[in-house]
């Protein structure tokens, strides 16, 4: 198999206990990773979910995700955590050493893939995701977060006027460790198929035509692509 990049978004996330540090707004990780076996991978962040349900009670910790029509991500994978904000991933950290069955595991990680660059996002607008659905993906450079927040709303009400109540419309602030685009904006459905409606109704019914010269005010787009889990 041709070695594939994996954007790993595990976790440098989360809830806080301490009320100094208590956060309202998640956190999400981006970790590019390269792998020659992507089904083994897969097969090894399972396990990982497993020992983390065990050790520290937290369901799903790791997503993976494989991209479709991405660019040059198409057909390479993610694996995505997310939790309360930025601090609790020192906390699962902790809670995570002197634990052999794990230790083992991320020794063998270390045998099927290799670290890129990793980034660090912050939720402004959190509407969630599917489990084993799929998702729009847009990066921004954004000029007003405030105006960009609005234009997001007005495109969430566009969505449940034009048959697709089912979008959930997200917004992710890049906090540290970003190369060009500030934010993250996600939509996500149920399936690879109501994304493909979704893009379909942008075009064959200009459904964005009004909505695209006031989200151009205070954003310029860098890129963006849809991809679906395959977490097993």
């Amino acid at each position: 198999m041709n070695a594939k990049r994996l954007l790993a978004l595990p976790a440098i996330l989360a809830m806080v206990a301490g009320s100094l540090l208590a956060d309202p707004n998640p956190a999400l990780t981006v970790q590019e990773v390269t792998t020659k076996d992507a089904d083994a991978y897969v097969a090894m962040i399972a396990k990982i979910n497993a020992l983390v349900k065990a050790r520290t009670g937290i369901e799903h910790y790791r997503h993976v995700w494989e991209g479709d029509f991405a660019g040059e991500n198409s057909h390479s994978l993610f694996v995505v955590t997310q939790y309360a904000s930025a601090a609790e991933i020192y906390q699962v950290q902790e809670k995570l050493k002197n634990y052999p069955e794990m230790d083992l595991l991320l020794e063998q990680l270390k045998g099927m893939r290799h670290l890129g660059p990793s980034t660090l996002y912050k939720s402004v607008r959190n509407e969630g995701v599917y489990d084993g659905g799929a998702v729009f993906n847009t990066s921004v450079v954004c000029s007003d977060e405030d105006g960009y927040l609005k234009t997001l709303d007005a495109l969430k009400a566009i969505f449940d006027a034009n048959g697709f109540k089912d979008a959930r419309v997200s917004l992710w602030h890049a906090s540290a460790g970003r190369a060009t685009a500030t934010h993250l904006a996600v939509i996500s459905l149920p399936s690879q198929m109501r994304v493909a409606e979704l893009l379909d109704a942008f075009v064959d019914k200009a459904l964005l035509k009004d909505w695209y010269p006031s989200a151009a005010k205070v954003r310029t787009t860098i890129g963006n692509g849809t991809y679906h889990e395959i977490t097993k």
